[in-house]
């Protein structure tokens, strides 16, 4: 979250002193200040996009997770239903518990795992939305430079 500020805070940073180059009585903008902020975007930008694989990476474990207590679950069930149907007073209960139990545990399996990839789908979109907005701010940033570059070397 610290990163995202100080991301932010160095596109407002660069946008500013960009801003300061139009007009005629303006003054140019300092471009080693905005090379520096250029190159502290360069060291902060990589971080997201670990956090992003590390997100990728996660949703494999717990979409394995997920499976795994799904089977255990339905395997509980499962042994919970032998065992109902092995006695003998409550055979025929039983067996329509037995099947309650497995339905009931494939629905919170179906659930368990719809859940955790609406979760991972959200944290991608998020992950996706600001990637796009800071790359958007970038691309915004450089085209101000250019165009001030390139107002600075036509008044020369």
């Amino acid at each position: 979250m610290k990163e995202q500020q100080d991301a932010l805070e160095i596109l407002e940073k660069l946008r500013a002193e960009l801003d300061n180059g139009h007009g005629f009585f303006s003054k140019k903008p300092d471009l080693d200040l905005c090379m520096d902020l250029c190159d502290r975007l360069t060291e902060i930008l990589p971080e997201y996009i670990k956090e992003a694989n590390e997100i990728k990476e996660k949703r494999k474990d717990i979409l394995s997770n997920a499976d795994v207590v799904a089977k255990n679950t339905i395997r509980a069930a499962e042994e919970k239903a032998n065992k109902l149907v092995s006695e003998s007073e409550i055979v025929r209960s039983a067996q329509v518990a037995s099947k309650q139990i497995i339905e009931n545990a494939y629905a919170q399996c179906d659930n368990l795992i719809l859940r955790t990839k609406a979760h991972l789908d959200n944290l991608f979109k998020e992950t996706e939305n600001f990637l796009c907005s800071t790359l958007s701010v970038v691309r915004t940033n450089r085209e101000e430079l250019r165009a001030a570059l390139t107002d600075g070397n036509g008044g020369n």
